[in-house]
């Protein structure tokens, strides 16, 4: 038996950091992990439009890293401080599309965002947050890799061991966010709805309009409440952005519909009857105290522009954000906000999958309400680490 002499390779690891958008659009080439090929470099675009966007502001706090063995790429990470991000009601650093390839990747990667958090004072780091939102979402998804890509709801490969190698570097699973199938049935809580509430369609410039009354509704509710805050006024603007392109090619499907079809439904014609179909954004619906004329309510969900940009029909929703005034919990606002939502948008515009996304498992009253009436699609995990000084 002959015995080779000769030394390994040793694999060599290196670490960069750039702003080179260039650079980093063949990074995210060579490794982005994207389930539909159609969609590859759409996301690479998207990714690369928002970093330069971030880049261009010299107050911004953001890093792109990447690491590279023998000259083979073997991946990066995102790392920023944006100060509308909340986690428990508090400013957090986050990293996200982390992609690594084996441990030692992993491990130089979060080295420098870790880094990357101390110099700015902070002590904690939380991801994956895949930015911009309705792109890449929120968390590691490990169950519900056979579901349709919906924009803004995280992906990522099904074989990658990030999670785990993360688990090692002493990040632990500190959220547990759920995604639930379509809320195939009427709730009968939205049959009892109360008389001083009324339910509107409304135009995108009107829901505009509605910006502070809408940030302020979201602060109550969520700030202090969930462990990741759903954006501030970015993400804001970021859904605006998506009604204005889903509105581009939204159509009445079914322009022969009869709303006496549902005249059982409380609040359904009255809502019908205020709404002008031709100008409406179908994907959001707003709850008002009729004395008052206050915003009490809303279920902004958003259309799957993922279906959009691969030329594709809109049929896919994404019920992203439902709140309710805490005054006016026990009105039946949620189920009617529900049941008239998804009957108008499915009868006339031919929405026919609907998913409710980011529900986290610690949110009693989001359970309680919504998992009686569906059964989970994808299971996604957020992680954090505490940040020691040295």
């Amino acid at each position: 038996m002959e015995i080779s002499l000769e030394k390994p390779i040793a694999k060599e690891l290196t670490i960069a950091s750039t702003r080179n958008i260039s650079e980093i659009q063949f990074v995210l080439t060579e490794l982005l992990y994207v389930p539909d090929e159609r969609l590859k470099l759409v996301v690479v675009l998207e990714l690369a439009d928002y970093l330069a966007e971030k880049f261009s502001n010299p107050d911004y706090k953001i890093r792109f890293f990447y690491t590279t063995q023998n000259g083979i790429l073997t991946g990066f990470v995102i790392c920023q401080i944006d100060r509308e991000y909340k986690s428990y009601g508090m400013s957090c650093p986050t990293f996200g599309w982390l992609n690594a390839q084996n441990f030692e990747a992993s491990k130089s990667l979060m080295k420098e965002c870790e880094k990357f958090v101390r110099a700015n004072k902070f002590r904690k780091l939380r991801g994956p947050v895949n930015y911009p939102k309705t792109v890449g979402g929120l968390g590691f998804q490990t169950e519900g890799f056979a579901c349709p890509m919906m924009s803004g709801v995280t992906f990522n490969d099904p074989g990658s061991n990030v999670l785990a190698y993360l688990k090692e570097l002493g990040y632990k699973p500190d959220a547990k966010y759920s995604c639930v199938d379509a809320f195939v049935k009427v709730w009968e809580k939205g049959k009892e709805l109360d008389e001083d509430i009324m339910l509107r369609f409304l135009p995108l410039t009107e829901i505009k309009a509605l910006k502070e009354q809408i940030m302020n509704l979201a602060q109550q509710s969520f700030y202090s409440v969930l462990a990741d805050a759903p954006g501030g006024k970015h993400r804001f603007d970021e859904m605006m952005d998506a009604y204005y392109q889903a509105g581009k090619k939204v159509k009445i499907m079914n322009p022969n519909f009869d709303p006496q079809t549902f005249a059982d439904m409380p609040s359904f014609l009255d809502t019908w009857n205020a709404a002008n179909l031709e100008n409406i954004v179908s994907t959001a619906i707003f709850a008002f105290d009729r004395r008052s004329g206050e915003l009490v309510g809303l279920l902004m969900a958003q259309p799957n522009l993922f279906q959009l940009w691969v030329g594709e029909l809109l049929t896919h929703m994404n019920v992203d954000t439902v709140i309710i005034k805490k005054e006016y919990a026990g009105k039946g606002i949620f189920s009617a906000l529900h049941n008239i939502g998804k009957t108008l948008s499915s009868a006339v515009y031919g929405y026919n999958y609907f998913e409710g996304t980011t529900i986290w498992a610690n949110n009693d009253r989001a359970i309680k309400s919504i998992f009686p009436h569906s059964s989970p699609l994808r299971t996604h995990y957020v992680v954090q680490k505490r940040i020691l000084k040295k």
